[in-house]
Parts: structure tokens; sequence; C-alpha cells
């Protein structure tokens, strides 16, 4: 992802204590992205930064909409957000950013640039199954239909089965396994 310096924090000058900073993203934040589920979007991210000597925590909350493509009709639709994350910042020997909620900068970085976890954070809250909400109602419809009903006497009925299939040679070993009961 490219860096955008409108999401740029510099941490050099801060001083330890809380901060607030806000950032409003918008379709621009989507655009540098590949293949990107996300097709656009607008909204606000209110940052919270927590300084300490060695480690800075960071609160994200954000809210707003993206715009989806509907899994069924193909057809783009509004999808509302509203996400409360917490990222860890630890001054180490060179980035790494392996980890999911940690992230290690090296002890010379003068700033963060929040854009990438702002798009981390999007991307993760998109559902695995988009559908527009006007095929909401008949989706809910159509898990209902799926369930089965089973009854004992249809246990019976696999019992009887299974006993006429049994092979021969391990119908003594069924006689031991009764015995005990």
């Amino acid at each position: 992802m490219k860096a955008d310096r409108q999401y740029k924090i510099d941490i050099y000058g801060l001083k330890i204590g809380v901060h607030e900073f806000d950032f409003e993203f918008d379709k621009k934040l989507f655009e540098n992205v590949e293949d990107s589920v996300i097709e656009s979007g607008h909204g606000k991210c209110t940052v919270i930064l927590d300084k300490k000597e060695r480690l800075i925590s960071m609160d994200f909350k954000i809210e707003g909409m993206i715009e989806l493509i509907c899994d069924r009709s193909l057809e783009s639709f509004d999808y509302p957000i509203n996400i409360e994350e917490n990222l860890i910042v630890k001054y180490g020997e060179e980035y790494d950013d392996s980890e999911d909620d940690l992230l290690v900068i090296p002890d010379t970085q003068e700033s963060l640039n929040v854009a990438s976890s702002i798009y981390e954070y999007l991307t993760l809250a998109v559902p695995m199954k988009k559908i527009h909400p006007d095929f909401q109602d008949e989706e809910d419809d159509e898990g209902l239909e799926i369930a089965l009903v089973y009854s004992s006497e249809d246990e019976e009925t696999d019992e009887k089965e299974d006993n006429e299939a049994i092979d021969p040679r391990w119908a003594a070993l069924k006689n031991i396994k009764d015995l005990k009961k």
C-alpha cells in the first residue's frame, strides 16, 4: 500500500501520555490496493494513542460505510461499519509486522502511517457472505429449509439396516460388545 501523508502520525515529537488523532477516509484509501474486496467507502477513524517510554498503545475506533458487491446479484451496496481495534507498537531492532496486533518499529523511526492498519481493519470487517440488504430476508429463509428432522424411529431403522449389513467375520465381535451390556 502506497504511503499517504494524510494518515501520518509524528511520534518522535510526542510527549509521553495520551493523544487523540482524527482521520477521514474515502475511496482514495482503497484505490491504491490491487484486488480490494472493498470498492470504496467513507467514514471517520479516531486513534487514541497512549505513548509510554518503550511502547505505544493505539486504540482505533472506525465508523462509516463501505461499498461492497453482492455475491448474489452483483449489485453494489453500502455496508455500515463500526469497529474498535487495538494495536501495540514496540520499539525494536528492525521493522516487524508479522503479528496481528503487535507492530515492532526501529528505534530511529520518527512517524507512523496508520493507512494500512485502517485498511486491514476495514477489510477484516467485511462479512464472508456479502448479501445485498434487499436479499437478506430471503437468505434467512433458505437457511431454515436446510434443517433436518431426526427421530428415534429413524435410529431404530438405521440399527436394523446395520445389523443386516454386518460382515459375518465381525459378528463375533459384536456379540462380545453385547455381553458387556
